[in-house]
């Protein structure tokens, strides 16, 4: 076992459960208690869902010890309780408790990464790659919580808010030639669902150099695209009609009917240039419609940043929704547990490539597959355009 990529791992564990205290232990109980939206968690769950987590697979799956662990199972397996009963636990705000945990975590990675244990999750740390892509996971999940708290409380509007025009989409041009294209990863930090490597061949297609911004979407909006049934598929033109609000989920409008947004540190004015965020899968579909573009499978996605690198630089601002829903590939196997990809292998989740401003790089890569349901928005989700020749 690489002695070196172990204590950097540990180093990333503690850098990480740093940041969560620090961030969070300011907040107070109601906040931390709270559940403010009804597809994510509470914020004190999650901290505590880590530390669990971490402890389980170190302690009970790798030494066989689940005294402190058994009883914990009910209450930080998602699949045994839910969201809405996760914010009344027990000791959710105990973060000298927490502290203590998430140093013995630390502890006893670097116990078992000296080579003295054989466990097949040891080799080439993996087990330590796995606990660190889920609590960086976790961390950006907590983020969308707050950016939810925040419209949930509306802030005051003290900022002038200007009036901008929309923009007319632009087109995808950047070609992507005909070819076979190796799609996924064998290296340790991808995830079961990303293997096995294999090859695709894909026919030549356009793909944009850059996200949908946010003036082109206002263009989308302002061209009555929310109106116009024919850029909406069956189900989104259903989802549509019973959606909050004709925009992105964090958008709002003053008394003179100009848009500004919600961030977590209140309101802001929109900047035109920056990708579009905050949307659903149904109205990243429609604009691509409307756009006279697509969506690009995932495989296109994946073929295009591979192909060109300076491509992959234009990512990190928003979550891309892909064309296709979450399948696995030929020769997949279920990989650490059962049920981490399996379940949602249900034609219902769509796919997301790329990656957001709060995505860890040992989870920003070419070949990570996010994956969320059509009518989610709270992600930190936009699109890119693609198109045939």
């Amino acid at each position: 076992m690489p002695v070196h990529e172990a204590l950097v791992i540990a180093e990333r564990l503690s850098a990480l459960h740093d940041r969560l205290i620090k961030q969070f232990s300011s907040f107070s109980e109601k906040d931390l208690r709270t559940q403010y939206h009804p597809d994510l968690s509470q914020l004190g769950w999650h901290l505590n869902h880590v530390a669990f987590i971490e402890q389980y697979w170190l302690r009970e799956v790798v030494l066989g010890d689940d005294s402190r662990t058994q009883k914990k199972h009910q209450l930080y397996f998602p699949e045994m309780i839910g969201k809405t009963s996760r914010g009344q636990l027990a000791g959710l705000t105990d973060f000298d408790q927490l502290r203590k945990d998430y140093s013995e975590s630390g502890k006893l990675w670097v116990e078992l990464s000296t080579g003295q244990y054989d466990h097949h999750l040891l080799k080439n740390n993996y087990l330590g790659w796995f606990l660190l892509q889920h609590g960086e996971q976790h961390q950006e999940t907590m983020q969308m919580v707050l950016q939810q708290r925040v419209q949930t409380a509306e802030p005051e509007l003290n900022i002038p808010v200007k009036l901008f025009a929309g923009q007319a989409p632009v087109q995808p041009d950047l070609l992507v030639p005909a070819g076979d294209y190796e799609i996924g990863s064998a290296g340790i930090l991808a995830c079961d669902n990303e293997q096995a490597v294999h090859v695709q061949q894909l026919p030549s297609f356009c793909i944009s150099r850059k996200m949908v911004s946010n003036a082109e979407y206002l263009g989308f909006m302002q061209a009555g695209g929310y109106l116009c049934k024919a850029y909406w598929s069956d189900p989104g033109w259903l989802w549509k009609e019973s959606a909050s609000q004709p925009a992105p989920d964090h958008w709002r409008q003053d008394k003179q009917k100009n848009w500004y947004c919600l961030s977590r540190d209140g309101a802001e004015e929109i900047k035109l240039n920056e990708a579009v965020t905050g949307l659903s899968w149904f109205e990243a579909d429609a604009f691509a419609r409307y756009a006279d573009a697509r969506l690009p499978h995932e495989f296109e996605w994946e073929a295009a940043m591979k192909n060109d690198t300076p491509l992959f630089a234009t990512t990190g601002q928003a979550w891309e929704w892909c064309a296709n829903t979450f399948f696995p590939y030929d020769n997949f196997k279920a990989f650490p547990y059962d049920r981490y990809s399996t379940p949602w292998f249900d034609n219902k989740h769509y796919v997301m490539r790329g990656s957001s401003p709060y995505t860890s790089d040992c989870v920003r890569s070419y070949s990570f597959r996010n994956f969320y349901q059509p009518a989610q928005r709270h992600v930190f989700a936009g699109l890119r355009l693609a198109r045939d020749l």
